[in-house]
């Protein structure tokens, strides 16, 4: 389930809530309890790998491919 952070600009109160995508709605305006300000949601760089075994076809065996380990890079 994902997680949601949101992060007040004036006091660095920070919050984060796990709950379903459908649940999430981006229309809601949340306001800090600490002092009343609009919060803005955070978003992250997330990292992602696919490593051996994942092509753009989908159809080569990860068998044939050679790593840069195998080629002596």
């Amino acid at each position: 389930m994902p997680e949601y952070e949101w992060v007040c600009d004036q006091c660095t109160y920070n919050v984060i809530a796990t709950m379903s995508m459908k649940e999430y709605n981006p229309k809601e305006k949340r306001y800090c309890p600490d002092c009343g300000v609009e919060v803005r949601r955070k978003i992250e760089n997330v990292g992602l790998s696919f490593g051996k075994g994942f092509f753009r076809d989908g159809y080569e065996i990860a068998d044939k491919v050679k790593t840069p380990t195998e080629d002596g890079e």
